[in-house]
């Protein structure tokens, strides 16, 4: 991976991990986009880079709100009167995310053809837009955390869930859900934050599992360094803006954006402009492999650690669907694109 491609992603990562735009929508068409220039393509090193993203948009979260972070942990570990809030946030965020796993478990192969096409991001897109617009009509509610039951957060955990669509945004859903069942604006955000971490975290270690502890060059670690600082640096910003475009109740904002990124998606493609990306406007995709779990939405392929095109696991993955390399990486890059997460 050169480091124009990889600072791209990185970028990409940071930017729509949090912003209601789905970053697998994002960073599947910015993959699709550098085959059909003959970008270097997904390879083991691949995974590395992938899970060092994600560590960057993680380290964004838990910089925001190091303040609350810090306190309850004070609270945990002194069994202080603040230690039960802690405990309950704690588990509205586990039960929010237990739908997303299930339905990444059992409708595994069923995303994967999904994400095959440039148009699935390209449709969905616009669903994301028409949420957002009709959220924007919400009026702010007054529910707290105090005031969140197990039964609200297992709502938003399926609007959470039905976001592993390549193109339907995780945190444009969550905070959609929110508001719809009475959460005020800045408990939709805070809420949307926190479910996020155990998402992360979860693809982060799907990914870690494909890792085969091959070393890497020392350009190949800087870049990567560089990569998960600038995805950490920019996921802070975004979460700043977000917070603020909430509070304000223009969400609409990123509607308008999302329509014309679709129009341009779909009217590229039917031009046949990704015909070369290897991935087919029809939704088939050239030695197509299999695919993993995300955080915003499914994978593509990947080397496997053989050579040959295998099975992938993790949110960034995107891997060369062209079918196999007869040749590695240059020396001293990585070996290939992050696979597209929420993520």
């Amino acid at each position: 991976m050169s480091p124009t491609e990889a600072l791209t992603l990185a970028v990409l990562q940071g930017l729509t991990e949090f912003l209601p735009v789905s970053s697998s929508g994002h960073l599947a068409i910015a993959s699709a986009l550098f085959r059909s220039i003959g970008a270097v393509e997904s390879g083991p090193d691949g995974l590395f880079f992938a899970v060092m993203l994600h560590v960057g948009t993680l380290a964004a979260i838990l910089v925001y709100y190091r303040r609350d972070a810090r306190a309850d942990a004070r609270q945990l570990i002194s069994g202080g009167p603040g230690r039960s809030k802690v405990v309950r946030n704690g588990f509205l965020a586990v039960v929010a995310t237990l739908p997303a796993v299930v339905v990444g478990l059992t409708l595994k192969d069923s995303v994967d053809e999904a994400f095959q096409s440039v148009l699935v991001p390209g449709y969905s897109f616009l669903i994301t837009a028409a949420l957002l617009l009709a959220t924007s009509r919400i009026g702010e509610g007054t529910k707290g955390p105090s005031q969140t039951t197990w039964r609200d957060a297992l709502l938003v955990g399926l609007a959470q869930a039905v976001a592993i669509t390549p193109g339907i945004s995780r945190s444009g859903s969550t905070i959609a859900a929110g508001l719809a069942l009475g959460f005020s604006r800045s408990w939709a955000v805070g809420f949307s934050l926190l479910m996020a971490v155990p998402a992360i975290l979860g693809a982060a270690v799907l990914e870690v599992r494909d890792l085969d502890g091959r070393s890497l060059t020392p350009v190949a670690i800087a870049l990567t360094a560089a990569s998960t600082a600038l995805s950490g640096l920019v996921g802070y910003g975004a979460i700043v803006w977000l917070v603020r475009i909430v509070r304000s109740g223009r969400l609409w904002y990123f509607s308008v954006y999302l329509v014309l990124l679709s129009a341009a998606v779909l009217g590229t493609s039917s031009l046949g402009v990704w015909s070369g990306s290897g991935t087919e406007s029809g939704g088939t995709t050239v030695g197509q492999g299999r695919r993993s779990e995300t955080l915003d939405g499914p994978p593509g392929v990947e080397l496997d650690r053989s050579g040959e095109i295998g099975p992938g696991r993790g949110d960034l993955d995107h891997g060369d669907a062209a079918g196999p390399r007869s040749t590695g990486p240059p020396p001293g890059t990585l070996g290939g694109s992050p696979r597209p997460i929420v993520r």
